[in-house]
């Protein structure tokens, strides 16, 4: 086997090897994270703008400045489906769930809108 061959494999090698440890490393630490939908990743304050329709809801995040914005986080509860978390005299709430059965995540959050959303 040439010189240049022997090299070539062994750069291979060790990129299969990155590549495994990477990837062994985001299940470990959470992969679901990096790719967190807005929604979950909101901090009160932070403005959301719905994408998709009242009975089939896909929050994305929006400059609150923005003519976008529709609701503006008021309280984030991590870990709940409990809308009743939400004064449904005050806010509309929205929940969220994600992940497979022995890791699933949940969030509610308690939106104020910025404008008309009907």
């Amino acid at each position: 086997m040439s010189g240049g061959k022997k090299a070539f494999l062994a750069v291979r090698n060790i990129v299969i090897i990155v590549v495994a440890l990477s990837a062994l490393a985001g299940l470990k630490f959470g992969w679901d994270k990096i790719f967190e939908s807005d929604a979950k990743a909101a901090s009160v304050g932070d403005c959301l703008q719905n994408k998709g329709s009242n009975i089939s809801p896909d929050m994305a995040s929006a400059d609150c400045g923005s003519s976008g914005a529709e609701y503006q986080v008021a309280e984030v509860h991590d870990d709940t489906t409990d809308t009743d978390l939400c004064d449904a005299k005050k806010y509309v709430a929205y929940t969220e769930t994600s992940g497979s059965r022995k890791s699933r995540t949940s969030v509610v959050l308690c939106l104020t809108p910025m404008k008309s959303t009907g």
